[in-house]
This record gives C-alpha cells, sequence and structure tokens, in this order.
C-alpha cells in the first residue's frame, strides 16, 4: 500500500507574525552561509577600482540576506605599489569592509593571495614578472605583506580566518613540495602575530590534482580548516551532463566528503560557472549544492558571487574555469530565482539547532585508491574518481549514510568498504583490508581488470582464471536469490573493459553471466564477508554516461551495496523507495529532522517507512505540525525539490 502523501506541510516563513519571527534565529552560528566578495562587477572597470563600489550598502545586504561569513580578497598589487611602499588607499579600503561587517555582524575570511582572472590582484609591476610562488625574493615580500595586514588588523574581532591562497593562484604551484614550502612559509608569517585565528587554504584537493597535479595534503595540513568545491574543468571531467539530473547533482557532496580527512570542511563557490544556464536551471544547482552541504557535514558555505559579472559583449564567450561570472543578482541588482533559493535554505538551517540534533553516523566508505595519483601511462587518474563517484551515487540511491575514504588513511571506525573497479591497491593495503575482514568488515569489490592481486583467492574465495576483455553487454542471472538483497535477472547493454573469468574457491555464486561465470560472489572470511563483483560496473557507467546508463545496472549496485550495508548495521536509519531523493537524517533525544532532495529533475513523491510510529510532521521552517499516526508516509517532491521535516513520535 502506498505512502500517504503529507503535502499539507507547508511553512509559515518570513509571514509569520513579527512577534513570532522576532523569536527565531536569523543565523546558525554552527553553519555559517556566506558570500565571496570579489573586488570587481564590470570587465570595464580597472585593477585599482579595487573594492571602490558601495560596500556599505553591500554589507548592509549581505546581513539582509542572512549572511554571516564574507570572504574578501587581498589586493598585493593595489597594497604595495612599490618596494616596501604601501599604499595608503589600499588600506583604508580593506578598513572600510573591517568597518562594514562589524557594523552589520558578519564575519570575515580575508584571502591574502588570489588571483581571479579579472582585478589583476597579483601582478606587482616592480616584480619584473618573477614567480609569486617560488621566488624567494618574492616570498619575503609576501612574508612582509601578510606580517603588515595581520599585524594591523589582529585586534579586530569581525576578521574570522586568514586565507592564504585561492585555488586559481595555488594552480601555478610547479609541485607539491614548491606549494607546501610556500603554505608553511605564509603559515609561520601570520603564526608569528597572530596564534590563535584558523588558517585555511581554498582549494579543493581532488580539483587542485585534477587540474596541476598538485597534492595539496601536506600543505593542507598546515591548515585548521579545509576547502571542498567542484571547479568548471572537474565537472566536465567527472560529471559530463544535465547539472540538474544524474551524478552531477552529486559532485558538491562527494568532493566534500573527500576533503574530509578529519578536518572541517567548508562548501566554498556556491552555484554555476557559465552564463549559458536558464534561471530555473542555475536556481536548482543552488538548491542541490546547498542541501547537499548541509546534509553531508560541510560546516558553512560560500556561494559563488553576489552579482553577474557585466562581462563585454562577444561571441562565442570564452569561458576560463577560473573566471567568477555569475551570481545571485544579474548586473542590475535584481535578485534571481537562486537568491530565493538560498533564503530559504537559511530559514532552515537557521531553525536547526546542531547542538541538539547530530547526523547519523557514515559506517560505510567508497575507498579512493592511491593508484590515481601514478603518472600516465597508468589510467587510473583518468578512471578512478569517477568510478567512486558512480559508486558514491550508487550508495545514496540505496539510502546508506557514505563517506569517502583514502587508501592511505585509517579505516577501523568503517564497517563497509567499497573498492569500485580500482586497477590495483598496494600490498600493505591488502593486508590491512585482510585483518579488517577478518575482525568483522565487509568488503565489495569490483574487477578492474589486469591480474588480480594473489590474496584474492582467499580473501574473496575464487579462483581468478584470466582477463575475458571487454563485451558490449551485460547478462545477470540470479542463482540464489535474496542473498544479497532483491536481484533480478536481466540482460543490458553496457560496454564493459574487462571481465574476470572465475574458478570455485569457496564462494557462494550469487549470481552468473550468460555462460554461467560467476558475476556475482558472497564469501564469509572470518568474522567478515566479502563480494566480489566480477565487471567493473562502476567504471563503465562513468565511461558511458553520453547515453542513459541501464537502469539495470544501478538497481543491481544498490541492490547489493544496501543489503551488504543492512547485514553490517549501518543501513539507512530508515527506508525511502525513490533511489533519486536523497535523505538525511539528524536525531535527537526528543524529535528527528529529515531532509530530502530530490536528484532528478521530475516530480516525485518519496515513500518513507520509519520503525517507530510517527505522530506529526512539521516544516522545519515553521507552520502547523500535520498528523500522522503510521509508521509510512509520503513527501511530494518538486523537480530537484527539498524537503525539511521535524518528526515526532508516539
Amino acid at each position: 500500500m502506498p505512502a500517504r502523501p503529507v503535502d499539507s506541510v507547508s511553512p509559515n516563513g518570513d509571514s509569520d507574525s513579527a512577534a513570532v519571527s522576532a523569536k527565531r534565529p536569523r543565523r546558525n552560528p554552527l553553519f555559517p552561509i556566506g558570500v565571496n566578495y570579489y573586488p570587481l562587477d564590470s570587465e570595464s572597470e580597472a585593477w585599482d577600482d579595487w573594492y571602490a563600489g558601495d560596500i556599505a550598502g553591500d554589507f548592509a545586504a549581505f546581513a539582509k540576506a542572512r549572511m554571516s561569513v564574507v570572504r574578501v580578497f587581498v589586493s598585493w598589487k593595489m597594497y604595495e605599489p612599490q618596494v616596501g611602499q604601501y599604499s595608503e588607499v589600499a588600506e583604508e579600503r580593506l578598513l572600510d569592509i573591517i568597518e562594514a561587517a562589524r557594523e552589520h555582524g558578519l564575519q570575515l575570511v580575508v584571502c591574502l593571495f588570489a588571483d581571479d582572472r579579472l582585478s589583476d590582484l597579483l601582478d606587482v609591476l616592480w616584480g619584473k614578472r618573477r614567480n609569486p610562488r617560488s621566488d624567494e625574493y618574492l616570498i619575503q615580500r609576501e612574508v612582509a605583506l601578510v606580517q603588515r595586514i595581520v599585524n594591523r588588523f589582529r585586534a579586530e574581532r569581525s576578521i574570522m580566518a586568514w586565507d592564504l591562497a585561492n585555488e586559481a593562484f595555488c594552480n601555478g604551484f610547479s609541485s607539491t613540495e614548491e606549494m607546501r614550502n610556500w603554505v608553511e612559509t605564509l603559515r609561520d608569517a601570520v603564526r608569528e602575530i597572530d596564534p590563535e585565528r584558523p588558517i585555511l587554504l581554498s582549494i579543493d584537493p581532488e580539483t587542485l590534482f585534477r587540474e596541476a597535479e598538485i597534492d595539496a595534503f601536506a600543505a593542507l595540513q598546515e591548515c585548521e580548516i579545509t576547502v571542498s568545491h567542484a571547479t568548471a574543468s572537474y565537472r566536465a571531467y567527472a560529471a559530463a551532463g544535465p547539472i540538474d539530473s544524474g551524478p552531477s547533482t552529486y559532485l558538491e557532496s562527494f568532493l566534500l566528503r573527500s576533503a574530509a580527512r578529519g578536518m572541517p570542511v567548508l562548501l566554498d563557490d556556491v552555484g554555476v560557472h557559465s552564463l549559458d544556464y536558464s534561471l530555473a536551471e542555475e536556481a536548482a544547482a543552488m538548491r542541490c549544492a546547498l542541501y547537499s552541504g548541509l546534509m553531508n557535514r560541510a560546516t558553512g558555505v560560500l556561494i559563488r558571487r553576489w552579482r553577474d559579472l557585466d562581462t563585454e559583449r562577444r561571441e562565442p564567450y570564452f569561458l576560463d574555469p577560473f573566471e567568477v561570472l555569475v551570481g545571485v543578482h544579474d548586473t542590475s541588482g535584481v535578485a534571481k530565482p537562486a537568491m530565493s533559493e538560498l533564503l530559504s535554505f537559511s530559514q532552515v538551517v537557521s531553525r536547526l539547532d546542531l547542538r541538539r540534533y547530530t547526523l547519523v553516523p557514515e559506517r560505510t566508505g567508497i575507498l579512493m585508491p592511491a593508484e590515481r595519483k601514478e603518472p600516465l601511462p597508468s589510467l587510473a587518474g583518468l578512471f578512478d574518481p569517477r568510478a567512486c563517484l558512480e559508486a558514491y551515487v550508487s550508495a545514496k540511491e540505496a539510502h546508506i549514510p557514505v563517506k569517502v575514504i583514502h587508501e592511505e588513511e585509517p579505516y577501523e571506525h568503517i564497517s563497509v568498504i567499497i573498492v569500485p573497479s580500482a586497477f590495483s591497491l598496494a600490498d600493505q593495503t591488502w593486508e590491512h583490508l585482510g585483518e579488517w575482514v577478518q575482525g568483522g568488515g565487509s568488503l565489495i569489490l569490483s574487477y578492474g581488470g589486469g591480474d588480480t592481486h594473489p590474496v584474492v583467492r582467499d580473501l574473496f574465495g575464487v579462483e581468478f582464471l584470466g582477463d575475458g576483455g571487454s563485451r558490449r553487454r551485460v547478462t545477470c542471472r540470479v542463482a540464489q536469490p535474496d542473498v544479497l538483497g532483491p536481484l533480478t535477472s536481466f540482460d543490458a547493454t553496457l560496454d564493459l573493459p574487462a571481465f574476470a573469468l572465475l574458478g570455485q574457491g569457496g564462494a557462494t555464486v550469487v549470481a552468473t553471466d550468460a555462460k554461467s561465470s560467476p558475476l556475482l560472489t558472497l564469501h564469509n572470511q572470518g568474522q567478515g564477508r566479502t563480494v566480489f563483483v566480477a565487471a567493473p560496473l562502476e567504471r563503465a557507467l562513468a565511461q558511458g554516461r553520453h547515453r542513459v546508463p541501464p537502469e539495470a545496472i544501478r538497481s543491481l549496485l544498490r541492490t547489493v551495496y544496501g543489503a551488504v550495508a543492512d547485514a553490517a548495521g549501518c543501513g539507512g536509519p530508515l527506508v525511502c523507495d525513490t533511489p533519486v531523493v536523497e535523505v538525511a537524517v539528524f536525531s535527537s533525544d526528543i524529535d528527528d529532522v529529515v531532509l530530502l532532495l530530490n536528484h532528478s529533475a521530475e516530480k516525485v513523491t518519496a515513500g518513507l517507512a520509519c520503525e517507530r510510529k510517527v505522530a506529526t510532521i512539521a516544516d522545519v521552517r515553521g507552520g502547523s505540525p500535520v498528523d500522522v499516526g503510521d509508521t509510512s508516509f509520503g513527501v511530494p517532491l518538486g523537480p530537484n525539490g527539498a524537503a525539511a521535516l521535524r518528526l515526532s513520535y508516539d
């Protein structure tokens, strides 16, 4: 029987009476929402128009929009026009920004070295084209500038953190060592004067590595906060396709989970990169990114830009991946639909007490192989991150609380590990995985091609007989129903780059291909269990994204992932019958808050089932509770729609 829709749940929102609204917080100190405040709004402005606009008016608008954090960018070129001579105009403009932030109760993240391809922030004329990332003399001048700024404003309570550099600047480093040395030098320069404020580096480690082959992990360890964002080039690489459906809508949370590494993560640069999208698409992308951040443990979000950049008319338009073009207002200052999404999300966040509610812990991890950092001719860097994204999407569709872990990380706290289509893992990793499974862990591994590691025979209970080569069709014939969930037999068209031919080694054959060769096997090893998938399904899905992926393959993956997670006791906290709807549950001793996000561009009604009888449901933003009196109910969601519901129980 389908769940009864609770479509009568609606918020009062900001239309409530003034007395009620006055009691409601406008901001959440544990989840700040902010904006990048770029120094120029038009391509016709000159570099020395750096923050010459209406600073007071802009900051008043930020405060009205429930913002709490603003990132501002220092112009080295403006600040130090001659060697050792600092501009009073630049210092006064930065002081104006600080005073505006103080007046409106906003916190500042001050980015010291940034490139935005428009404002000419870094090109000091006296630098004589030296490299500011490696030249010792310029680095000495950078240290002097940083210490001057930090010393001048260290007593300002409105400054929340010092941001050493943005990704456009860090993209110019030539090596990992060069970047780490620069970060250490600048960090020490800040710490000599300000030992308390957090230091961050506003780069996403995965996108930077993909763009510049720079491993930022060591440099980020020098900081207290890390950042995650999807760049235009990384989106084109990992999640090509519509921005309002499919893997693209999961990319922000995937990169967020990948960047965490035990540190707080700020979801940065939220919004589309190109002016080519419609206003509705911009709004949908904004909604998906904002809710994805909240549902996946971001510590806050920063939107990309307040106003659209007023660009010169030219055709075709050339898009630099680091240009910052699209805001939540048009060039004349009129709010766009994306701004409405931001305000609606702010209402949800401000009324979610994160001191009382906690996310259900994630005990399932997608393992990101270290081999992706190997240079060509290794193809791991081309395929592994995309395969991991596909596995992440499948886990989300199975409604499993999931995170991304890296091969070199410890994973004793994880109960289920998914290794999607990896070419190879290090010997030490296999040793650790074997011990972890013996101790009770559950491992799912899909074959990646080539020879398998010798430990596979004992760990998975299969005899590897070789690679059967590529094939155009995937055939699944279920041999053991309900062993790995409600699997069904199917035939689907999908280009597989490899297929493992397996012999019997003690594992249970759950499903076979058309020639009775094992496709899925299950094996008990020590106190744990292992599942072997004989084909690189996740990689094949990632490579074939120009076509609609076969639903049968996606169903197979999410069914297997979900069955293993449920058996390990780390499945979803409630049952949802709609795979494209992501679910996150914030629990407390009294009630729960359930967040739902529709990852498709179609209307859906998500049927939810709880272990306990739900007494009432209310919109988190306010409004009258709706009686339920049942363990199941339905929630209508529009295209890319989101809902935040407070559940009370009998």
